[in-house]
C-alpha cells in the first residue's frame, strides 16, 4: 500500500508539471542578422540604425538576444542564409521564396505614385499612369504588382534608379510627372535635399498600392517565436511607435 501511495503522488506531481510546462524560450545568443542595402530610414548601413533595424535589435535584446548586423546585397540574401553565414535576414516576405520560419509582420511600407500638388494630375487608379513620366524605386516592377507592371512596360517614359534622392529632385525640378516609392523614404530624402522654394513645393500622394508587410525570416523556429515574443512587449511598451516617430516625424 505504502508503494502504491507513493507512486500515486508520484504520478499526481508529473501531472501538475506537465500541466505547467511550456516551451522554453530560445537560448540567449548573438543573431547573426543579414541586411540588405541601405534604404533609410527602415536601415542607415553607416551608422547601424533606422526604423527597422532598431525594432529588430531591441525586440531580440528584450529576449536576451544580440543583433550582429552582417551587411550583404539584398539579391544574395537567400544564398547567405542558406550557406549559414546569417541566422535571419530583412526585410522578407512568404513571397520571397525563403525555407524559414517567417515571424509577426514588424514593418510596413507604404508606397504612393507622387505628384507635384501645382500639376493637379488626376491619378485615381493605375491605368492613371500611362502616359506619364515616371520615376521609380529600383526593382519597382517585380514589387508592385501585375497592373503596375502592365502599365509601365510599354511606357518609354518609366525608369527605375537606386539613388531615390535623385528622384526627389527630378520630381521637384518638374523633370518627371510622378515618383513612386515609399512615403517615409521620400520624406527623409527630401531633408537631404537644398532648402530652396522648388524643394518646399507640395506634393500630392496617389494611395495606388496597398501597404507592404514584411517580416524577418528565421533559419531557427525558437528563435523565430522568441522574436516575435519581443516584438510583443516593444509594442506593447509603446516603444515601437516610439522608434517609428524618431525617424519619421517631420522635423
Amino acid at each position: 500500500m505504502r508503494l502504491r501511495g507513493r507512486l500515486s503522488l508520484l504520478s499526481t506531481l508529473l501531472l501538475a508539471l506537465g500541466a505547467a510546462w511550456t516551451a522554453p524560450a530560445a537560448q540567449a545568443a548573438e543573431v547573426r542578422v543579414l541586411i540588405g542595402n541601405s534604404l533609410p530610414p527602415y536601415i542607415i548601413e553607416r551608422e547601424n540604425r533606422g526604423v527597422e533595424y532598431d525594432i529588430v535589435k531591441e525586440a531580440l535584446a528584450l529576449r536576451g538576444h544580440q543583433m550582429v548586423p552582417q551587411y550583404v546585397p539584398f539579391a544574395r540574401i537567400p544564398v547567405e542564409l542558406e550557406r549559414g553565414t546569417g541566422d535571419a535576414a530583412l526585410t522578407v516576405n512568404a513571397d520571397s521564396g525563403l525555407r524559414v520560419c517567417f515571424s509577426d509582420v514588424h514593418v510596413i511600407y507604404r508606397n504612393y505614385a507622387i505628384s507635384l500638388a501645382s500639376r493637379g494630375l488626376k491619378i485615381e487608379a493605375m491605368d492613371d499612369l500611362r502616359g506619364k513620366t515616371i520615376r521609380a524605386f529600383q526593382n519597382a516592377r517585380l514589387y508592385l504588382g501585375p497592373a503596375f507592371n502592365a502599365v509601365t512596360a510599354d511606357n518609354p517614359a518609366y525608369a527605375e534608379t537606386a539613388n531615390q534622392q535623385t528622384q526627389n529632385a527630378m520630381l521637384f525640378a518638374g523633370r518627371v510627372d510622378v515618383v513612386v516609392g515609399d512615403i517615409n523614404i521620400f520624406n527623409w530624402f527630401n531633408r537631404t535635399l537644398p532648402d530652396s522654394a522648388e524643394t518646399r513645393q507640395p506634393v500630392a500622394l496617389h494611395p495606388l498600392f496597398e501597404p507592404a508587410q514584411y517580416r524577418v525570416g528565421f533559419r531557427d523556429p525558437a528563435l523565430c517565436a522568441d522574436f516575435n515574443e519581443g516584438l510583443k512587449q516593444l509594442r506593447a511598451s509603446g516603444r515601437y511607435d516610439a522608434i517609428v516617430a524618431s525617424y519619421t516625424t517631420a522635423r
